[in-house]
């Protein structure tokens, strides 16, 4: 059986020289953060864990792989703010970035998820499978390794472009999540009629929600 560590070593090696080559200055095996400007990237490679094995039947060691970025001129809103390292800069958890990317691993699972009964879990894309035995773990980290570097290097580049990001979340569907990034990315941007507008639909949208019935 393999073991987390053995998976840790391999990522080390293959996936950890090409995040620091891209910025990323504090890496561990699984984590990793890299600053630009006001904007702080951020990749985290989670395995499913024993739960999800029991009720899916992909093993516990399989990963997915999550890219985000936060921006730190947009106010911490319904989490605590991220925490510091050791130079005071920020630590934000993936569930708190602005945006944020699942990669998807364009690896032929078939010949292993076609023992899975759920038709969709023999499908999805956004999982890396891990056989027990640790028989296909260098493939695996090989090409984890790899579509970062064909996904997750272009996506960074677009979206600590503060215009591309604007630009990308004025065309999602209108909420209040929408409305508050736009709201902050437009006043970092000086774009005043725009920080305004997207304001004033923030403020609306909390009033509504003030005025529901618990």
């Amino acid at each position: 059986m393999i073991t987390s560590p053995e998976i840790n070593k391999l990522l080390r090696r293959h996936l950890s020289p090409i995040l620091r080559d891209n910025g990323f200055s504090h890496v561990s095996a699984r984590k990793a953060w890299g600053w630009k400007d006001k904007c702080v990237e951020v990749l985290l490679v989670r395995a499913v864990g024993n739960y999800f094995a029991q009720v899916t039947g992909w093993p516990p060691m399989s990963v997915g792989v999550w890219a985000g970025v936060y921006y730190d001129f947009i106010p911490a809103n319904g989490h605590e703010p991220p925490a510091l390292d050791e130079k005071g800069r920020l630590l934000p958890d993936i569930s708190c970035c602005h945006m944020t990317l699942e990669l998807l691993c364009p690896l032929d699972q078939s010949r292993f998820t076609r023992q899975l009964s759920n038709p969709a879990e023999q499908t999805r894309k956004d999982i890396w499978w891990f056989e027990p035995d640790g028989s296909n773990m260098v493939e695996a980290v090989e090409n984890i390794a790899l579509s970062f570097v064909d996904q997750g290097i272009p996506w960074f580049r677009r979206h600590t472009d503060l215009e591309s990001v604007f630009a990308e979340i004025e065309l999602e569907p209108d909420c209040y999540i929408k409305y508050y990034r736009a709201s902050y990315l437009a006043k970092e941007l000086g774009l005043e009629a725009k920080h305004k507008f997207y304001t004033q639909l923030l403020e609306a949208k909390e009033v509504r929600r003030a005025s529901l019935p618990y």
